[in-house]
């Protein structure tokens, strides 16, 4: 086996990240755990750490200040997600909402940098993976192909599969997906969302009012046909 399988096996490996740092004692010895309870926040400007998450869900968010009233989110993150800063990418402008409680493990940047400095093979592989990270801009990015009705089944469907309850023919989504973060991830005002998700209670498709959402048919909500703008 050359470097070449190695480093596609290893490319399949979501933990790697954590995996490198959990083999060494500086990690172990200099790691917080932090809790945010459901709608706190964490942002990564000039921040110090990196962080893990370790089980809930969080909102990527971008626009949070007073200048961009606008609030969009690009990605749900969930376990075992890493939140970089901007030594790793340039993306240090994220605000991260909790969705639901959620705990993460920080460590200083520097720290980080100096485990990675004893792995340079991990290192090459951790480079990789941060550039897969960024793979979630285009899912983001993708969607604005479609008609904001449609941008909202894309993302019920995806949320659905992904951090959806099953039970039976419904998915139940957890309680801190709202209106307001489908907005934010569809590009749209509140209002649109809201008007949206009323009409797919209307069709029977989903339970909107009644928090959580719930999507009765998946199947029948992934039948729609898309338009494109």
């Amino acid at each position: 086996m050359n470097y070449l399988d190695v480093h596609e096996l290893l490319m399949k490996e979501g933990n790697i990240f954590q995996f490198i740092l959990a083999s060494d004692p500086l990690f172990h010895n200099n790691k917080e755990k932090l809790v945010l309870e459901k709608g706190e926040w964490i942002n990564q400007k000039d921040s110090q750490y990196i962080y893990i998450l370790e089980s809930g869900i969080l909102a990527q968010l971008i626009g949070r200040n007073d200048v961009r009233k606008q609030i969009i989110c690009t990605s749900f993150l969930t376990k075992d997600n890493i939140i970089l800063n901007k030594k790793f990418s340039q993306n240090e402008k994220f605000d991260f909402s909790a969705i639901t409680r959620a705990t993460l493990v920080r460590i200083e940047t520097s720290i980080v940098l100096e485990i990675l400095e004893k792995t340079p093979f991990f290192t090459d592989v951790l480079l990789e993976i941060i550039h897969d990270l960024n793979q979630r801009e285009y899912i983001f990015s993708s969607q604005f192909q479609y008609q904001i009705k449609d941008r909202v089944i894309l993302l019920l469907k995806k949320l659905a599969l992904e951090l959806g309850i099953k039970n039976g023919e419904k998915h139940i989504l957890p309680r801190g997906i709202t209106s307001y973060y489908i907005a934010a991830y569809c590009g749209c005002t509140r209002q649109s969302a809201i008007k949206i998700l009323n009409h797919l209670e209307e069709e029977q498709l989903i339970r909107y009012k009644h928090c959580p959402i719930e999507i009765f048919d998946i199947k029948e909500l992934a039948n729609i046909s898309l338009e494109t703008v």
